[in-house]
């Protein structure tokens, strides 16, 4: 396992969508459904159902059934496996939410162990659903891809902090957290002086 600190994997983990045909080990898939497993839910239901793909037909048959529009995302079909994440929705009101918090506990374990992995939210959940035997009640959250990635994939650009959060209330001001920080810094040097 790799030695890192949470925020550096956090920070370094990457949407990878081209894989290797190498095989992912049992062990590791496990290891990864067992950090999901681990994820907060509301009211500690843990909504969360896994369907496991390794077969290469029904992966294939998955990966027609990715897609947004016309745009099929080739790299589910290539990837040597594809976690279904399911939920029933109309029973808990809050497990969608549950199971992106599950995913992400799997996405950062998969990196953790050297692996890549992509979510993807964009598919036909009945053609997926009749493919894979999942039952009517229900409801196909996404798809993670996995498997060991082909190549290194660059960082997106992140917005900067002072541009996201805002303490104590919202403001319109672009570095208002930035600016509050060094006010506060001003005011204390005017005070001392």
């Amino acid at each position: 396992m790799h030695s890192k600190t949470l925020l550096n994997l956090i920070k370094t983990r990457r949407s990878v969508r081209k894989y290797k045909s190498k095989p992912v080990p049992k062990k590791y898939i496990e290891q990864v459904i067992e950090a999901a497993r681990w994820a907060p839910s509301a009211v500690n239901k843990q909504p969360w159902k896994f369907v496991i793909v390794t077969n290469k037909e029904k992966r294939k048959a998955i990966g027609d059934y990715a897609k947004f529009y016309y745009l099929i995302n080739k790299h589910v079909a290539q990837a040597p496996v594809i976690i279904v994440i399911c939920a029933n929705t109309q029973s808990n009101k809050w497990s969608k939410i549950d199971c992106g918090l599950a995913s992400q506990n799997l996405l950062l374990q998969a990196h953790a162990l050297g692996l890549g992995a992509c979510f993807v939210g964009a598919v036909n959940e009945k053609k997926i659903k009749e493919a894979l035997n999942i039952p009517e009640e229900l409801n196909v959250i996404g798809l993670i891809t996995l498997g060991y990635p082909k190549d290194k994939t660059k960082a997106p650009d992140r917005k900067p902090l002072e541009e996201i959060a805002f303490y104590n209330e919202y403001s319109h001001k672009r570095s208002s957290m930035l600016k509050s920080g060094i006010t506060s810094l001003i005011k204390k040097q005017i005070k001392r002086s």
